[in-house]
This record gives structure tokens, C-alpha cells and sequence, in this order.
């Protein structure tokens, strides 16, 4: 009875392990998958420790995220739950770790042919709710008038200063984003696959010149990022001990906010609020303190 009863138990694990063998062949000869579930997010930090790195304890985990980025936005405890809630992770009964198989697959692939994604991926094109060509507005001033036209928040031009959270936030950062007409500059120590960071790239593509001052990372996944960024033509600066959210439309505009280029900040998961001016000295008094900081980023914005 009891050689039946291990047979059939080494008979289970030998069909799973098949199984699980013939998913890793099938997406790494066969799909190699273009668009991966999570890459480039926080969450794709905490797949990518289990899943390349065999960190399987909760505190393996946190460990290797440690090591692996400086970009810690959310507790591990809530990204843990909400990766096994949208079932990529899985808790074993012995309390460890894993990843689904099939997103398994997809980092691994990811991983062993890093340096072969030379471009974003082709789901990398950039939603039609905003016009590609020129925007139609004469100034940057202009087009936020628009907008609070448009979006209605309870707001006024006239004092060269408003105040924005949530939604109004996401959605003017946008804005000013998609209809800049010389230059951008993002002062902002996280960004990742987020809508801001993919209209970066579509304006840069549009002939506006992008200038970006981040954090570096030791993950291949961010630094990978960064590097698409780059191809893209965005002049991508460092500071280590930055934590300051900053934009700069035009030498006219500038908006100073808690909002990181992040999915949970921009995709309204998290509250964020800011400050947006139109007073030009005020402007000029923050593309200074960044010139501080870094004199390239202003040089590059003007090359």
C-alpha cells in the first residue's frame, strides 16, 4: 500500500514538473514574449527576486529588493497580497514563494536575452486621446487654459498659482506633457512603465527636447528603462539622494507635486497632490535650483 501510495506521488510530481518543463520550452523558443506582466513596476521587482534570484521567505524577499533597486514605493506585505490575489504568486504550504509558471517563463526569457531589447516594446504606442502632430494651442499657457476649460476643476489662471490632486493631477501632468513645445524637464526619483514615462518618449519622437534627473538602480529591469529612454533621444541624468517631483514645461510652467512616474501614483492608486505655477519668476527660481543640483540638465535643455 504504501509503495502505491509513493508511486502515485512520484508520479504526480514527474507529470507537474513535465508540465512545467514543457511551459518554460513553449515561451522560450517558441512565444518569446515582447510584452511582459509587471516589467519595469514594483512589482515586477518582487517577481523578478523570486523568480531569477530564488528568494522564496519574505525576508530573502525584501533582501534582494534591497539589493536589486532604491525604488521601495509600497509595502512588501501589499505587494506580496496583490500579486497573489491577481494570481502570478503563489504561497506554498511551507510559507515560500513562487511565481506562476508562465510569468516564470517570461522573466527568465527576459533576463537570459536582456541585452536583444533594444527597443520598447511594440504595445509602446502611445494612446490616441491625445493628438500626435503639433499641438494646436500658440503657447503652453494656452493649452492649461484649455484644459481647465476641458476639466472644469475649480480653478483660476489669474493668480498664477493652483493647487491639484488625484485625478486633476494625473491628467494635467499628461496634458502639459503631450502639448510641451520645446522642452521637458522631470525632476523625479521613480519612474517606471507608467503613461507619463511612455509620453515622454512620444514627445522626444515629436522633436521636443526631454531632459530627466532620476535615481540609478542596480536592477536590470530599470536600468534597461533607462537605456530605452536614452535610445529614445532623453538626456537621463543621476542624484542618488533625490526625492523631489518636479516638471518644467517650456521655461513657463512648472509643476511641484508628490507624484512619482509610477503606475500606482499615476494610475490615481495613490493620492498625490501638487502645486502648479505660471509665474515666470518662480519658474525660473526652480529651473535654478535644479541647475544647482545638476547644471546639465538646464544645459541639455537649451542645446
Amino acid at each position: 500500500m504504501f509503495l502505491v501510495s509513493g508511486a502515485r506521488e512520484a508520479r504526480n510530481w514527474f507529470f507537474k514538473a513535465l508540465h512545467k518543463c514543457l511551459i518554460l520550452i513553449l515561451y522560450y523558443h517558441v512565444m518569446a514574449p515582447r510584452d511582459i506582466k509587471h516589467l519595469f513596476t514594483e512589482k515586477g521587482e518582487v517577481i523578478s527576486a523570486i523568480a531569477i534570484y530564488g528568494a522564496e521567505t519574505f525576508r530573502a524577499i525584501d533582501s534582494m529588493l534591497n539589493n536589486l533597486s532604491t525604488q521601495r514605493w509600497t509595502n512588501l506585505h501589499i505587494l506580496l497580497g496583490e500579486l497573489i490575489q491577481e494570481g502570478d504568486v503563489f504561497q506554498k504550504e511551507s510559507g515560500k514563494y513562487g511565481v506562476r509558471a508562465e510569468l516564470e517563463a517570461d522573466y527568465n526569457y527576459f533576463e537570459e536575452h536582456i541585452d536583444e531589447w533594444n527597443e520598447p516594446p511594440e504595445e509602446w504606442e502611445y494612446p490616441d486621446y491625445f493628438e500626435k502632430s503639433a499641438p494646436k494651442y500658440p503657447d503652453i499657457i494656452t493649452s492649461t487654459e484649455s484644459w481647465v476649460k476641458l476639466e472644469k476643476p475649480e480653478i483660476s489662471l489669474k493668480k498664477e498659482h493652483f493647487f491639484l490632486e488625484g485625478h486633476y493631477l494625473d491628467s494635467f501632468t499628461k496634458f502639459i506633457i503631450t502639448h510641451a513645445f520645446n522642452t521637458i524637464i522631470v525632476v523625479n526619483p521613480f519612474i517606471d512603465r507608467s503613461m507619463p514615462t511612455q509620453l515622454l518618449i512620444r514627445a522626444r519622437r515629436n522633436g521636443r527636447t526631454v531632459v530627466v534627473i532620476t535615481r540609478s538602480s542596480n536592477s536590470s529591469y530599470v536600468k534597461k528603462l533607462h537605456e530605452w529612454l536614452v535610445k529614445a533621444g532623453i538626456k537621463i541624468l543621476y542624484d542618488k539622494n533625490l526625492h523631489a517631483k518636479i516638471v518644467i514645461i517650456d521655461d513657463l510652467l512648472a509643476v511641484v507635486s508628490s507624484m512619482n512616474f509610477i503606475h500606482n501614483a499615476t494610475a490615481g492608486i495613490t493620492w498625490e497632490a501638487g502645486i502648479v505655477t505660471v509665474n515666470k519668476e518662480i519658474v525660473d527660481n526652480i529651473k535654478s535650483s535644479i541647475a544647482d543640483l545638476n547644471p546639465q540638465a538646464i544645459t541639455a535643455s537649451v542645446s
